[in-house]
């Protein structure tokens, strides 16, 4: 078939349905997916660009698809696309049962296998007791807090249970070898788990005493939307969800039309996994994932360039934030905060906060409302946290907490954040306990990329103390990103001694202001005001001039 934007888009081949599951790369609609795509020569030769496609066709499916070995290894590549695939022609078979059209499960801490929880959500006015969603997790955890949490609990809430078994290595998962029946499922369990657990003891568990271990109903009797009346109404969910090298695999179970007789029915499903491993790291590199969630990190200033910080924090997997902030979100902070104007009038911290706990899985996230001072002296003290990063942009905060940070935090290392006018320049300064920052604040004197005054590019608002700096989104997300790597890498491997990094904008910035602004050393030389470039100093070198 020739797209309507052929040659643009290239030629797509077809085969007849049947072939899916059977043949690799071929979709349920009997579309060949084999990666083809358009050429420039394809615009001046279109005959060709169809004849390349059959070749392509020929000797990338057609010749290989001969070798059955080849045809389960391409299924055991993609073994979790085919899975997706199948379950989704699933849904408009009239054989399926109702099965959640949502299901969410957290793998946090599966070993070999768990028995796990479920929580179930029905809407109002479905007869099929079709449920919406369905959260299952390990262990005690209540799943029901967990879909609180995000957001999802929703409807009439049913609890149900869950069965989590880790699949060994290299197991093959094709079409030609899911588990299609309850026995075959039933035998899977109990030869990955070495007999330790199968799903007709986990049934029985359940209060499943009519367990047996024939093979379904005959074909006569299939399940269908016709008999959805059979299910027992007090039915709870029951899932089993196996866990795969980058895949996960669900079953929902349902009781047997016949108990006693037959065997409970199985209906395979596709799960999204909400845990923080995956969400977060996609099961890479989890050493660094289980450092970084260790870490309590304190966020002082939750504006501009703190709210856009601590999400960054939260989604690279740091495990407590507490966030402080004695302002609440005003409708003239939107373009440059992450919270909006379903926030206007609450506190900055606390919202911000909310929403980490909402959007990211794992981390545990708690706002408070005051100044650094009156807040820090309250609840401040040696041991409390990992790492300590001061956003306020303020002077005498720096200064404070240059007095009293041995007896607030200990030898806990303090991070000092802040941009300068117009986001010509952003700095991030680790200072360590035995090397700290200078009670006399020399920010402006010996860190800050140029003369820029505050108060000349300040707009002034008729209010008290009112005003503010003109930049947009965009030019505080490029600082916040800066910020947000060298906060990240202190947590990943925190340096001994007491760092500056600054970015700084190029001189073709500074030349370009209304106002006459001498540039320093460390400002690079372009005509171009986009240019910037990045510096590292080591705070004695700061502190001496150099």
């Amino acid at each position: 078939m020739l797209p309507g934007n052929f040659p643009a888009s290239p030629c797509e081949l077809f085969v007849d349905r049947s072939y899916f599951l059977k043949v690799p790369h071929v979709e349920a609609d009997g579309h060949v997916c084999l990666g083809h795509a358009s050429i420039p020569s394809d615009y001046e030769d279109p005959i060709g660009a169809v004849h390349r496609a059959l070749e392509k066709f020929k000797d990338d499916l057609l010749a290989p698809a001969q070798d059955a070995g080849w045809v389960e290894q391409q299924f055991q590549a993609e073994r979790s696309s085919y899975w997706a695939q199948m379950c989704l022609r699933q849904k408009f078979e009239s054989t399926q049962r109702p099965v959640p059209a949502q299901t969410y499960v957290d793998l946090d801490g599966l070993d070999d296998w768990s028995r796990g929880a479920l929580a179930g959500y029905l809407k109002k006015g479905i007869p099929s007791r079709r449920y919406t969603r369905q959260i299952a997790v390990l262990g005690e955890v209540d799943p029901h807090a967990i879909a609180t949490r995000h957001g999802w609990a929703m409807g009439t809430m049913v609890r149900g249970n869950a069965l989590f078994v880790r699949l060994p290595k290299n197991t093959p998962w094709t079409p030609g070898t899911w588990p299609t029946t309850f026995s075959s499922l039933d035998a899977l369990i109990a030869g990955v788990t070495g007999g330790d657990i199968s799903l007709s003891t986990w049934l029985k568990e359940m209060g499943w005493n009519d367990v047996v271990a024939p093979e379904p109903v005959p074909s006569s009797k299939k399940y269908s939307r016709r008999n959805q009346e059979r299910v027992p109404p007090g039915q709870r969910p029951l899932l089993v969800v196996l866990a795969d090298e980058g895949a996960t695999y669900g079953f929902q179970v349902f009781a047997p039309l016949l108990p006693g007789v037959t065997a409970p029915n199985i209906e395979p499903i596709q799960v999204t996994r909400i845990d923080p491993d995956w969400a977060l790291a996609r099961d890479h590199r989890l050493d660094i994932l289980k450092h970084r969630r260790a870490k309590r990190v304190l966020l002082l200033g939750c504006g501009s360039l703190g709210s856009p910080l601590v999400k960054a924090l939260a989604r690279a997997g740091v495990g407590q934030l507490d966030l402080l902030d004695a302002q609440t979100m005003e409708a003239e902070n939107t373009a440059r905060h992450e919270l909006g104007l379903d926030d206007i009038g609450l506190e900055k911290a606390l919202m911000l906060a909310r929403r980490i706990t909402k959007e990211t899985p794992g981390v545990k996230a708690r706002g408070f409302t005051g100044k650094v001072e009156a807040w820090c002296a309250k609840h401040c003290q040696p041991g409390n946290y990992d790492l300590v990063i001061e956003c306020t942009g303020e002077s005498s905060v720096r200064t404070y907490l240059s007095k009293e940070r041995a007896r607030l935090f200990g030898r806990c290392p303090l991070i000092h954040s802040w941009t300068e006018p117009l986001c010509s320049a952003a700095h991030v300064v680790l200072t360590q306990a035995d090397e700290p920052w200078p009670m006399d604040d020399p920010a402006d004197t010996l860190v800050n990329a140029s003369d820029l005054s505050a108060a000349e590019t300040r707009i002034v608002v008729p209010a008290c103390a009112g005003g503010f700096h003109p930049y947009g989104a965009a030019d505080i997300e490029l600082v916040a990103a800066f910020a947000a790597e060298r906060v990240i890498g202190v947590l990943d491997d925190l340096p001994r001694t007491s760092v500056v990094w600054s970015w700084v904008r190029a001189t073709g910035f500074f030349e370009q202001l209304p106002v006459t602004v001498t540039p320093r050393a460390i400002v690079p030389v372009s005509e171009s005001k986009w240019d910037s470039a990045t510096v590292t100093r080591t705070l004695t070198k700061v502190l001496q001039g150099a």
